[in-house]
């Protein structure tokens, strides 16, 4: 029985920004289909998605490395690493908090899931500031028994040790949880993690065959059913 579910931010549960999902798309038309080289899309936005659409923080320094570095492992990395990191310099915001925004039912869900006496848990490769801004907006910290970012975890996605460590700390079996993501990322995190069921989301950046090895897409958050997951 399903004790523990295990929330995507970026896509999953919260809107993805326009800036962003413009410059990586602007990426993905410049290198990927310009060349016979195969990117995924889910790839790419993987790489962006480790912050949102908090501009001003995407030109610290930490947040740009952690961009450039997923970049650079990718075929034509070196090049579309230099090329993000000129698109960047002209990116500026003054409305951070403003543009974040949850997907729509996204709170409900998490509201119908606690009641419903699951453990909830998020996680994201943003830093705690980031995650801080969305949560605290959307008085989103009742409902998790645990939150994962960059700052507390030296594991990232898709590393089996990450879902190990969250599901540790919260004293539940692989057969007990089920990861929800939107990207190619989420549903390798996942399997490998052997979790009951992976549930894969349109809302974000992954499509279909992004999320092909998900045991079931919906639409969004918003479709999750109880009976979807015992």
């Amino acid at each position: 029985m399903t004790e523990l579910i295990i929330f995507d931010k970026d896509g999953t549960l919260m809107e993805l920004g326009s800036v962003i999902v413009k410059l990586a798309d602007d990426l993905i038309n410049e290198f990927s289909s310009r060349s016979n080289i195969h990117i995924p899309k889910s790839e790419i936005k993987d790489a962006f998605g480790l912050i949102d659409d908090q501009l001003d923080k995407v030109l610290r320094a930490d947040s740009v490395k952690s961009i450039v570095e997923r970049l650079r492992v990718l075929p034509e990395g070196e090049r579309m690493a230099d090329w993000t990191l000129s698109q960047m310099e002209h990116l500026s915001t003054d409305n951070e908090v403003d543009d974040i925004e949850i997907i729509e039912g996204g709170k409900d869900t998490l509201k119908r899931l606690k009641e419903a006496g699951y453990q909830l848990a998020i996680v994201s490769a943003d830093d705690q500031y980031s995650m801080d801004l969305f949560i605290n907006k959307f008085e989103l910290s009742p409902y998790f028994d645990l939150i994962v970012t960059s700052d507390n975890t030296e594991h990232q996605k898709p590393q089996k040790a990450l879902i190990d460590e969250i599901m540790d700390k919260l004293n539940v079996t692989a057969s007990e949880t089920v990861m929800v993501g939107d990207t190619e990322m989420d549903v390798m995190l996942g399997r490998n993690g052997q979790v009951k069921k992976v549930i894969g989301v349109l809302s974000g950046s992954g499509d279909r065959q992004d999320l092909r090895d998900a045991d079931l897409i919906l639409n969004s958050v918003s479709e999750i059913h109880i009976d979807q997951i015992k």
